[in-house]
């Protein structure tokens, strides 16, 4: 089951890839956005839930040092989830047409950062979807 992270990571950075795109335009493509916004957050709340159930099984397989890494993960989650509900509950449909210029930069912090989740996951996780239970005998 943890072998879905990288397909819901790449998911998400296609996304992100499309919504740099968008956000490149002058005027907001109200036909595309809210689509490409919708497979975003649902992908990333399937990488959350899929890195919520598989926690145990993460901190079994890794070392002292790799399971301070994901529980500091585990915490920097909570707070990236509501960083981002605010940012959906913020910029609604009719804000985005009205505040182009605006939403375009707040969505390109948020895009960095959640970027930046997934480079940190795939460097502290990946390694560890190799690893059977015993993460901490095979550091």
């Amino acid at each position: 089951m943890l072998d879905d992270l990288p397909r819901l990571h790449a998911r998400m950075l296609a996304c992100l890839d499309e919504l740099d795109q968008l956000t490149r335009q002058a005027a907001p493509p109200m036909d595309r956005l809210p689509a490409v916004r919708l497979d975003l957050t649902r992908a990333s709340r399937a990488r959350t839930m899929l890195l919520d159930r598989r926690h145990l099984d993460l901190l079994n397989r890794a070392s002292a040092a790799e399971r301070a890494q994901i529980e500091e993960l585990k915490a920097a989650a909570k707070q990236d989830l509501i960083v981002s509900a605010n940012h959906i509950g913020a910029w609604t449909l009719r804000e985005i047409a009205a505040r182009w210029p605006d939403y375009c930069a707040a969505s390109n912090d948020l895009r960095r950062a959640m970027r930046d989740r997934i480079a940190r996951e795939k460097k502290l996780i990946y390694p560890l979807l190799d690893r059977g239970g015993k993460g901490a005998e095979a550091a």
